[in-house]
C-alpha cells in the first residue's frame, strides 16, 4: 500500500474511535441545542403551545418480563409494578420463568392476583422466545417491557404512557439508574452517566437508538416477533418503531434502578453477551440504516456502529502506523504510544480483575479495554456462529 494510503488509514481508524467516544458527544449537544433554539423561535414567532394533553386518558398497559432463576427478585417485583401510581384495571403484568431451574415458577404458580399473569415454560429457550409468546397473549394496546432484578419509581408507567396520548409516538424509552454495589472498580456506572446524557440529546434530536431494556414501552401494533437467538431485544424492538416510522421519545422522569456489578470481572460476560447482539442487529438489520431518518442514521453510526467495531479500527491503525515507522521517527514515536497506552490498559484490566483498587483514571482504562475486548470476542463469536453462553444470567 503506498505511504499516503497507510498514513490516511491510520489516522482515519483513529480518528474514527476518537470521534465516537470523545468528539460525538459534543457534537450531538450542539446539533440538538440549535435545535432547540430553533424550535423556541418558532414558537415565540408563532405563539403555538407546544405541550401535549396533559390529561388525556391513560391507555391500558401490559407489562412484560423474562425470568430466569430469579426468585430473589420476581415477588418484590411483582409487588413493585401492582404498586404503580396507574388506573385500577389499566395495568396487567405477564410475566414468564424461562425453564428457571430455582423457586421462580412455583412462585409464580402462587400469584392469585388477577392482574398478573404468570406463566411457566419448562424449557429453557432464551429470552426472545419467551417475549414472543408472552406479547402473543397480550390484549392491551401499550407493551410495557422490563426485568426481574428491576425497581419502577412510582410514577414510571404512567410517565412513559402518557406520551402515546401523540399518535406519532410509537415507543418510549425510560431511564435507567444504576446503583454502585459497594464503590467497586466497575466504571459502567460513569459509562451509563455518559450514555444516558447521549440519550437525551438524541432524543431531542428524534434519533434515540433503541431501548434501555429495564423500562421502555411501545404501541401493540408496532411489534415484531423477534428471532429466538435474538441477543439485545430491547434495542431491536426499539429501533423497529422508528424503522416503522413512528418516534421513539427519551422519558428521563420515568426511572427504574439496578444494581451495577461491584467487579469489571463480573461485567465482561454480560458485555461479550451484548457485543454479539449488537453485530447481529448490524447484519441483520439493514432497515436501521435504509428505513429510518438521517438524523436516527446519523446517530446510529456515530455511537454505536463505530463504538462496536473500534477495536478493530484500533488494530488497523496500530498495523498502519508499524508500517509507516520505519521509514519515519514520528510514526515510530506514535506506534509506540499505541502500544504503550494498550499495555497500560491491559495492566489495569488485569490488576483490576485480581481484585487490586487502582486509581480512578487507571479504573476508566481498564474499563474501556475490558469493553473493546468484549466487542473483539463478540465480533469473532458471531462470525463463527458461536453463541454459546449467551443466555446466562448476569446481576444485570
Amino acid at each position: 500500500m503506498p505511504h499516503a494510503a497507510l498514513e490516511i488509514v491510520a489516522v482515519a481508524s483513529i480518528g474514527a474511535v476518537a470521534y465516537s467516544y470523545a468528539i460525538y458527544p459534543f457534537v450531538l449537544a450542539a446539533i440538538a441545542a440549535l435545535k432547540q433554539t430553533l424550535a423556541d423561535a418558532r414558537y415565540v414567532l408563532g405563539k403555538k403551545d407546544r405541550r401535549g394533553d396533559a390529561e388525556a386518558e391513560l391507555p391500558e398497559v401490559a407489562v412484560v418480563i423474562s425470568a430466569y432463576n430469579e426468585e430473589k427478585h420476581v415477588a418484590a417485583r411483582i409487588d413493585n409494578l401492582l404498586a404503580q401510581d396507574y388506573p385500577s384495571g389499566r395495568l396487567h403484568v405477564y410475566i414468564g420463568s424461562d425453564g428457571s431451574g430455582d423457586r421462580t415458577g412455583e412462585i409464580l404458580a402462587r400469584i392469585v392476583d388477577p392482574r398478573v399473569h404468570g406463566f411457566v415454560f419448562a424449557e429453557n429457550r432464551g429470552k426472545a422466545s419467551v417475549l414472543n409468546d408472552l406479547v402473543e397473549r397480550t390484549r392491551e394496546p401499550v407493551l410495557v417491557f422490563s426485568d426481574a432484578n428491576t425497581a419502577f419509581d412510582r410514577a414510571a408507567t404512567r410517565r412513559l404512557a402518557r406520551h402515546f396520548a401523540d399518535a406519532d409516538v410509537g415507543g418510549v424509552s425510560g431511564e435507567l439508574r444504576l446503583i454502585d454495589a459497594a464503590g467497586g472498580d466497575n466504571q459502567d456506572g460513569l459509562y451509563w452517566r455518559i450514555e444516558q446524557f447521549m440519550k437525551f440529546f438524541e432524543g431531542r434530536l428524534g434519533a434515540l437508538l433503541g431501548a434501555n431494556g429495564a423500562i421502555y414501552a411501545i404501541r401493540r401494533e408496532l411489534w415484531k416477533p423477534l428471532r429466538p437467538d435474538t441477543i439485545c431485544d430491547d434495542f431491536c424492538v426499539g429501533m423497529n418503531v422508528p424503522a416503522q416510522g413512528r418516534r421513539l421519545v427519551y422519558e428521563p422522569n420515568a426511572w427504574a434502578e439496578e444494581e451495577s456489578p461491584a467487579a469489571i470481572a463480573d461485567e465482561f460476560n454480560r458485555r461479550v453477551r451484548i457485543g454479539i447482539g449488537n453485530f447481529q442487529a448490524l447484519m441483520r438489520q439493514p432497515d436501521y440504516f435504509t428505513k429510518t431518518s438521517a438524523a436516527t442514521v446519523f446517530a446510529y453510526v456515530s455511537h454505536k456502529v463505530l463504538r462496536w467495531i473500534a477495536p478493530h479500527l484500533l488494530i488497523v491503525g496500530l498495523v498502519a502506523s508499524l508500517l509507516l515507522a520505519p521509514g519515519s521517527a514520528a510514526w515510530a514515536a506514535f506506534a509506540l504510544l499505541q502500544i504503550a497506552g494498550y499495555a497500560v490498559s491491559a495492566w489495569a484490566y488485569r490488576t483490576s480483575t485480581r481484585g487490586r483498587k487502582l486509581p480512578g483514571p487507571l479504573r476508566i482504562l481498564a474499563f474501556l479495554f475490558a469493553l473493546n475486548l468484549a466487542f473483539l470476542i463478540a465480533s469473532a463469536r458471531y462470525a463463527r456462529g458461536n453463541y454459546r453462553g449467551s443466555w446466562r444470567r448476569s446481576e444485570r
